[in-house]
């Protein structure tokens, strides 16, 4: 595989846009949740107006999207400053074991350092094995946390 990863912010003039959108879909399903197309395409429209400090990185085999990482940068007292949420990092099943998600996450957190964040958190699900041995090689805490939301 050759990979490239791009990162996206502010637009959806995204090469392989049926395929981001496509990724996007797997993953949401992935943790529970069954969006349509519309609904995705609207999501990251949303997520990509001009005001918004949300990220995409898409990770390209040649020129098809694989693999996505999503985020945002937000302000925490905690951290003293800037931080980036990393929400989604996802790779298509054919993809898998090949380091894509390694990429994506290390070009996450080069973008973050290279702006001004001080600090990235992200969560993922206590049985997905996988993705917890990935951040702990690469240097997270690994922290028993009560994830509390509520949608308004």
């Amino acid at each position: 595989m050759k990979i490239k990863i791009l990162s996206f912010q502010h637009t959806v003039a995204i090469p392989d846009i049926d395929r981001v959108w496509e990724l996007l879909r797997q993953q949401l399903t992935f943790i529970g949740y069954d969006p349509t197309k519309a609904s995705v395409q609207m999501v990251l429209a949303n997520a990509m107006k001009e005001r918004s400090r949300s990220v995409l990185w898409v990770a390209y085999d040649r020129e098809q999207a694989v693999g996505i990482a999503f985020g945002n940068v937000c302000c925490g007292l905690e951290n003293g400053g800037d931080y980036l949420w990393l929400n989604e990092l996802y790779v298509s099943g054919q993809a898998r074991l090949h380091g894509i998600g390694a990429r994506l996450l290390e070009a996450a957190q080069d973008w973050a350092k290279n702006h001004g964040c001080t600090y990235l958190a992200l969560v993922t699900h206590p049985k997905n094995d996988r993705a917890q041995r990935l951040y702990a090689s690469k240097g997270f805490e690994l922290e028993n946390l009560v994830w509390v939301d509520k949608y308004l």
